[in-house]
């Protein structure tokens, strides 16, 4: 990636520190990690904005015990053309980057909505004014507060595709809240994976935590996740979930940091506490800070605060 596009990534309209916990592979403890974070630190006494931009399926509210309620939906224009006013000239086809709009001689130029990102390129071509301002629904943002902790929730309605635009507008939901509400920190917890929507969680943060275990799968989407940074041009530490599983690897994901010049910054103990807490739906932190998961946790949390304060 060139070094403007890596620079373009980073770009965050608010000046509140961004921390984004991510993680190559799915149930390592990404979610958890980022929620006895924000819990952790708002019982510091920082006030956090913890939002949930694993669109596809998120988990935040389930952790927490919240049930979202009132979403606010997510509108992103659809062209609709009128075939009376359209004279076939195929103008708007030639602007659609994403080629949702396709045009054949003489005809009504096609929509494959699926395709559509919603830029209304089209509409604003159009010489005889026969595209109309339609819309889709994406998915939907939820806000909720638990105690003194307020999160921020992204959906993808089920059966989109879109779901790099899902993330972007709770992204942007969340900075117009950050704007006006005073926070300390926001915390961004992303998908797994590297897939586009990591990309666009990622965007903006001024570190990130990436969560992994000492398994074979831990090692193998870890690396990917470093690759990732490397590429993005981001900062990252590694925390290492269940660090004390008998696996035999973990050498192996110590001289893989040791490869990337990154820190593994925190281990977190496997740890029954951890497993009534999520049953009750409370995080760990809350539940019973003096055990070792908790401890480990809150130390991060101060390692967090340190680096982004």
């Amino acid at each position: 990636m060139r070094e403007n596009e890596a620079r373009f990534l980073n770009v965050k309209p608010v000046d509140v520190p961004v921390l984004a916990v991510t993680g190559g592979k799915g149930g390592t403890g990404k979610t958890t990690v980022a929620v006895n974070l924000a819990a952790a630190l708002s019982m510091k006494g920082l006030s956090v904005l913890l939002v949930d931009a694993d669109v596809d399926c998120p988990n935040v509210a389930v952790l927490l015990g919240i049930e979202l309620k009132n979403g606010e939906e997510i509108r992103f224009f659809k062209p609709e053309i009128d075939e009376e006013k359209c004279v076939r000239c195929g103008k708007c086809a030639e602007v659609c980057l994403e080629h949702a709009l396709v045009h054949a001689k003489d005809a009504v130029p096609a929509f494959f909505e699926e395709l559509c990102s919603g830029c209304g390129a089209c509409r604003l071509v159009c010489p005889v004014d026969a595209i109309k301002e339609g819309y889709k629904v994406l998915g939907k943002i939820f806000s909720s507060k638990t105690g003194s902790l307020e999160v921020v929730t992204g959906e993808l309605r089920l059966t989109e595709a879109r779901s790099p635009l899902v993330v972007k507008a709770t992204k942007d939901y969340a900075y117009k809240m950050a704007m006006h509400g005073g926070y300390d920190l926001i915390i961004v917890d992303t998908a797994p994976g590297i897939h586009s929507s990591v990309v666009r969680a990622l965007q903006g943060a001024d570190f990130a935590l990436a969560v992994t275990e000492p398994s074979h799968l831990g090692a193998h989407d870890l690396e990917r996740i470093l690759q990732l940074g490397k590429e993005i041009r981001i900062s990252l530490a590694v925390v290492l979930n269940r660090a004390d599983i008998p696996s035999g690897i973990k050498s192996r994901i110590y001289g893989l940091c040791d490869s990337y010049g990154v820190e593994i910054v925190s281990e977190i103990p496997f740890d029954e506490e951890l497993l009534k807490a999520y049953v009750n739906r409370v995080p760990v932190v809350q539940y019973n800070l003096k055990c070792p998961s908790a401890q480990a946790l809150s130390t991060l949390a101060d390692y967090v605060s340190r680096r982004l304060g």
